[in-house]
């Protein structure tokens, strides 16, 4: 465990890097350095808050993934949503809520990060979603979405593990002062265990 000290500036944001973040997306510049002290040696260490809100995104997609592991309950998708069809996720997020109704699913959880890639690409989010497990190879016509007449890319996630660690290996990109660079549904939930594979579970402790 370690115990916040004090934190210092030790960079700045202007209007300038704002526009060019917007017309180009580039990595984000850590502002702030907080000072830590180590409770077990009292060792001094910094962490910036690039580091810090890097530790907090990637803690939330280890999370996602190992509460969703199971595939025998559950079914995960990704979606890959450019600027230029909505900068707003819990637009999408809610209309998604209602394509798993329609199809009697339900959603269970999600995480969003956000992400700069070539330049036919730009901006862009990737969203995966977790689900009751759908027994079907063949991907739902619930889930082929479209908003303001743009298409939205969405697949089963088929592994894992390589998306997850391709998930944490991206850096932050700023997208404009005080914009999100990523986000979780308020809690992950789970199906509750058969009542009998509970009880059979105990005898064996």
């Amino acid at each position: 465990m370690a115990k916040f000290i004090f934190k210092k500036r030790i960079g700045r944001r202007s209007n300038k890097d704002t526009k060019l973040v917007i017309e180009t997306g580039v990595v984000r510049k850590p502002i702030y350095s907080s000072v830590f002290q180590n409770d077990n040696d009292g060792s001094f260490f910094e962490l910036d808050d690039v580091q810090i809100m890097r530790y907090k995104r990637n803690k939330a997609l280890f999370m996602f993934f190992d509460t969703y592991a199971n595939k025998e309950k559950y079914q995960l998708f990704e979606f890959g949503l450019p600027f230029k069809i909505s900068e707003n996720m819990s637009v999408i997020i809610r209309k998604l809520k209602r394509k798993c109704d329609s199809i009697n699913n339900k959603l269970l959880g999600y995480v969003w990060i956000h992400d700069v890639g070539e330049e036919n690409f730009g901006h862009h989010f990737h969203l995966v979603i977790a689900t009751n497990k759908i027994n079907d190879y063949k991907y739902p016509n619930a889930l082929k979405l479209d908003f303001k007449g743009n298409k939205i890319h969405g697949n089963f996630v088929k592994k894992d593990d390589a998306f997850k660690n391709y998930l944490i290996g991206k850096s932050l990109y700023d997208r404009g002062y005080r914009k999100r660079l990523y986000g979780r549904s308020i809690n992950f939930k789970t199906i509750r265990t058969n009542i009998n594979e509970s009880k059979d579970y105990l005898k064996t402790i």
